[in-house]
């Protein structure tokens, strides 16, 4: 028995707690969009960023401790105030796009919901269902329309040699796997020479994507 392996051990497996409790807080925070209203804000005290959140300021303090405790935001024990750092904004805010890592904690939540049904798996050996990932859809759509507004039409497809000019001049596009059709809709009003046709397994997502295809004319 190695005792100073095992306190390191011991050291790894508090890390993962704590930092799993703290990707909660961070969809938490996402979510409530706290990120979003404190970073223009700068130092701020829980009071402020309540008001400004027209959120319940107990629970925004408790926030803010634990992410004071995970080094995500700073504390003047002086002030009392808050403070979200230029260097972690475009990391845990909407304006970060792509960068967004706070919109991706999300699905640590996500994943605790079906715990139960993957722990029913490994007993069965059957598979869980796609539709027993509440919110999965909303997740992915939400994650995937800030990498494609970011890049798909200016850095992606130019990236294909020759595809922004077959697409100009009308081609047949296949998306497998379109999920809510964001893609498609972006493509579609860019050339309108060409045909777009989604397919996904996902009923859910078909519906967004027709109701998006609809409301944008397409």
């Amino acid at each position: 028995m190695d005792k100073e392996r095992a306190k390191a051990f011991m050291g790894t497996m508090l890390g993962i707690l704590n930092g799993g409790s703290l990707a909660m807080m961070i969809s938490i925070g996402h979510r409530t969009g706290l990120f979003d209203t404190m970073a223009p804000m700068g130092a701020v005290t829980s009071e402020e960023l309540a008001r400004q959140s027209n959120l319940n300021e107990r629970y925004v303090r408790e926030w803010l401790a634990a992410l004071t405790a995970g080094e995500i935001v700073e504390f003047d024990p002086a002030e009392q105030t808050y403070l979200l750092p230029q260097e972690h904004q475009r990391l845990v805010t909407r304006a970060g796009g792509p960068l967004n890592i706070a919109s991706t904690m999300q699905y640590i939540a996500l994943l605790g919901q079906v715990e139960d049904d993957v722990v029913r798996a490994f007993e069965t050996g059957e598979g869980v269902p796609y539709d027993r990932f509440p919110a999965f859809q909303g997740l992915m759509a939400e994650e995937s329309t800030a990498r494609f507004d970011a890049g798909l039409l200016a850095e992606t497809l130019p990236a294909i040699d020759g595809i922004v000019e077959r697409l100009k001049a009308g081609i047949a596009v296949a998306d497998v796997g379109c999920g809510s059709g964001y893609a498609l809709r972006l493509m579609a009003e860019a050339f309108p020479e060409s045909s777009f046709t989604g397919y996904d397994f996902s009923d859910e997502a078909l519906v967004t994507a027709r109701d998006g295809a609809s409301s944008a004319g397409l």
